[in-house]
């Protein structure tokens, strides 16, 4: 009778355009816990449905295709509704937390009770929301609460898409709509872990930073006079972790610096041998505490693979982020990356865009000489050293000439100084350009590209910068000018890698592959070995035509590898 008349609510809620969706459920882990409440509203009225008896797949007819689903946080709801047995992706959704975070081009996203309260001026009691949702009998106040949340969507909605109009960024906030099934897709799948490689890392990491800490007392009693003992070791101890005591010990050892920033240290290097031990020391110790054996609690027991929390919009750029844990900042060294692994029979396809945030800025800045570059297939990078050595464009660069023109496109697209572009050089390239010499390349720089100069001006005196798709960002001040370069840039490369996913997500039935993690211009999938090519092809062809639609004028380059691990 209970599945009758919940199939009966369903046929009648099929006629709505859009309804609000909510679940209560046993714990966070879509994997683990289970749902406990589906809660469906409309403009008039809200429906409960209890699965513990009614089977979720009665909601089928709802989930998939017309109406809308208006969800706050879909990330969540959608990842329980995908992965209950009988369950399938909600879709299309209509997210209310993402919407908003577009709206104010936030890195953070809100809480119901936040929107609710600007936008409904209602205040929604989450007194239930941590209250025990396996109990045989739900009280009064437990269904009262979860069908409140459900009741706001559909009038927060109305108000979003208003705004979101008013603004001009609708198509912004639709393609954020169609990537949530693609991110809890990616999240679901997860990612294999060999926690013995891993495990051997941390180890030699950690074996390493003690050797450090050993090598940088013994220099300092060498170079302070105060002595060894009797053994030969050293008979003094610094907190090598303590800025304050650094900055202390090389004021005494003849160093004079206003901070012990890792830019700073990079920049006094050769002043003082403790300096280049201490840096190296600092690596070794963020590798300890940053990738450490925590790292293998976050393998989930029921799948055995890491499921990492994906942020949709990870800063005001527009730009994932990924959390518990951040698979975005592993360190490129193979060896760490190689403890990511397909498993047995399957193999990972990287995927990269190729100089995407330079062909961006090219189209942008409508630069006819850097367009023209990309056009004909050449390398940026190479055609940069040729113009700032004033050397014949047919006679080979070296590869340090190309090192030092890959320091300058990306240093000076987004702005920087001829102080700043001297730091950059020799901190991430290991290129040496004193300002001077950093002086003469940004004026060379910019005469050989001057619509990027003329870009530069243009975007100086703006107080909002929009990506090509139109994602907005509202900036104020001087020392916001890095920002009103590099935010429609890395927008627009965000905006297009954004789409390729979601293509991906709207073709997934085509190749038996799925992707696995992604860090702003690069998608990784894990297929089976026998279907590399396919799945090849397809990966390149979803990431082509979804910055394809954003780069009109200059071609979209992407580099595939096929691999067993990441690395």
């Amino acid at each position: 009778d209970e599945k009758r008349e919940a199939e009966h609510m369903v046929d009648e809620l099929l006629r709505e355009e859009a309804i609000g969706l909510d679940i209560e459920t046993t714990g966070l882990d879509p994997l683990l816990d289970k749902i406990r409440l589906v809660q469906i509203s409309t403009l008039r009225e809200t429906y409960i449905f209890d699965m513990n008896h009614v089977p979720v797949s009665v909601l089928n007819p709802l989930l998939v295709g017309a109406p809308i689903k208006v969800i706050h946080n879909a990330k969540f709801d959608a990842s329980f509704l995908y992965k209950a047995p009988g369950g399938a992706m909600p879709e299309p959704i209509y997210d209310t937390m993402i919407a908003d975070q577009v709206l104010l081009h936030q890195g953070y996203a809100r809480s119901l009770k936040a929107i609710s309260k600007e936008y409904l001026d209602i205040d929604l009691d989450k007194g239930e929301q941590t209250s025990d949702w396996e109990a045989e009998c739900l009280s009064d106040a437990q269904l009262q609460y979860a069908a409140q949340d459900a009741a706001v969507l559909l009038p927060i909605r109305r108000i979003l898409d208003e705004k979101a109009a008013e603004l001009q960024i609708t198509e912004v906030v639709e393609l954020e709509n169609r990537l949530v099934p693609a991110i809890c897709w990616m999240e679901r799948a997860g990612v294999n872990l060999d926690r013995r490689l891993w495990d051997e890392l941390v180890k030699t990491a950690g074996e390493k930073a003690q050797r450090l800490k050993e090598a940088l007392n013994l220099s300092v009693a060498e170079h302070t006079m105060s002595g060894l003992d009797l053994f030969g070791n050293a008979a003094v101890s610094v907190n090598w972790d303590s800025p304050a005591q650094v900055k202390k010990l090389l004021g005494d050892l003849g160093v004079q610096i206003e901070n012990t920033r890792h830019a700073t240290l990079e920049a006094h290097r050769g002043e003082h041998p403790v300096i280049a031990l201490l840096l190296d020391y600092r690596e070794a110790a963020k590798k300890v505490s940053t990738y450490g054996t925590d790292w293998n609690d976050h393998v989930n027991k029921a799948s055995n693979r890491i499921h990492p929390n994906w942020v949709q919009i990870g800063s005001a750029t527009g730009r994932t982020s990924c959390k518990n844990p951040n698979l975005q900042n592993i360190p490129r060294e193979a060896a760490y990356r190689n403890c990511f692994r397909a498993v047995s029979g399957n193999v990972l396809i990287k995927a990269d865009y190729e100089q995407i945030e330079l062909r961006i800025a090219a189209e942008m800045a409508a630069d006819a000489r850097m367009k023209k570059a990309f056009y004909d297939g050449r390398d940026l990078h190479s055609v940069t050293a040729s113009y700032l050595l004033g050397k014949p464009e047919s006679e080979p660069v070296t590869d340090s000439q190309r090192q030092m023109a890959k320091a300058v496109n990306f240093g000076l697209i987004f702005g920087m100084g001829a102080r700043g572009l001297s730091s950059y050089a020799q901190n991430n390239f290991q290129v040496e350009m004193d300002e001077a010499a950093a002086t003469t390349v940004r004026r060379r720089y910019f005469e050989a590209y001057s619509g990027i100069k003329n870009w530069h001006e243009l975007q100086s005196k703006k107080l909002e910068t929009r990506t090509i798709l139109g994602r907005h960002r509202i900036l104020e001040g001087e020392h916001d000018y890095t920002n009103r370069l590099n935010s429609p840039i890395q927008g627009s490369a965000a905006d297009g890698l954004k789409l390729a996913l979601v293509k991906l997500w709207e073709t997934r039935d085509q190749v038996d592959a799925y992707p696995i993690l992604t860090v702003h211009d690069e998608i990784v999938i894990e297929a089976p070995k026998e279907q590399v090519q396919k799945a090849t092809e397809w990966l390149k062809r979803c990431m082509e035509e979804g910055m394809g639609e954003f780069l009109r004028e200059v071609p979209v380059a992407v580099d595939i590898s096929v691999k067993d691990s990441w690395g």
